[in-house]
């Protein structure tokens, strides 16, 4: 029940479920040159519900994975998702607390 709850909510940001070397997996193309998004857990999988923190994985047109950030929640991604006048300026947005991350951690 959880699991229909967390595809619903992505659905509605523009996520579906695709299946990438055969683990379900929470997918969005975010620019036209072919950049694309995933969401998961901590551990690579389907966030078990809306609450737990998620990490954001960047990859270009060519499978290449190019950087992730952790968030608290998938609320606070669709908060962001929300709030951005452009897919640029949430990638900004998402780079600047990934590099908050970074600082606070060194």
């Amino acid at each position: 029940m959880a699991a229909d709850i967390v595809l619903d909510f992505y659905e509605t940001i523009n996520f579906e479920l695709i299946d990438i070397d055969g683990y379900d997996t929470l997918f969005t193309e975010l620019l036209e040159d072919g950049t694309y998004a995933t969401v998961s857990d901590d551990d690579g999988h389907l966030p078990e519900d809306l609450e737990t923190p998620i990490v954001f994985n960047v990859y270009d047109d060519n499978d290449s994975f190019q950087w992730s950030v952790t968030l608290d929640d998938s609320y606070q991604l669709k908060d962001l998702l929300d709030s951005a006048e452009s897919t640029d300026t949430f990638l900004e947005t998402l780079q600047n607390i990934r590099q908050e991350h970074i600082e606070q951690y060194q």
